[in-house]
């Protein structure tokens, strides 16, 4: 079982790996740290999380949805083949 609890500027990723789903939020921060908004979900897979969740609430921000993938491979995360 795999878990994460990472920021990266202004977003907070919370997740963790329970076997057969991946549950967490993602959430956007303003500049002080205050949450502005807070998603939360459950995906079957890694990169449907980063598909479906991460890159849409970055506005499509390509470099820091592959920095978060990139954590959450770090973190245990697997994208079964």
């Amino acid at each position: 079982m795999s878990t994460i609890n990472t920021s990266m500027g202004r977003y907070s990723l919370k997740a963790k790996d329970s076997g057969s789903r991946i549950q967490g939020s993602i959430a956007i921060n303003d500049e002080g740290g205050t949450q502005l908004t807070l998603q939360e979900f459950e995906e079957h897979y890694l990169d449907d999380v980063v598909n479906n969740v991460i890159y849409p609430v970055t506005g499509g921000n390509r470099d820091i949805t592959r920095a978060l993938r990139e954590q959450m491979i770090k973190a245990g995360f697997e994208q079964p083949h």
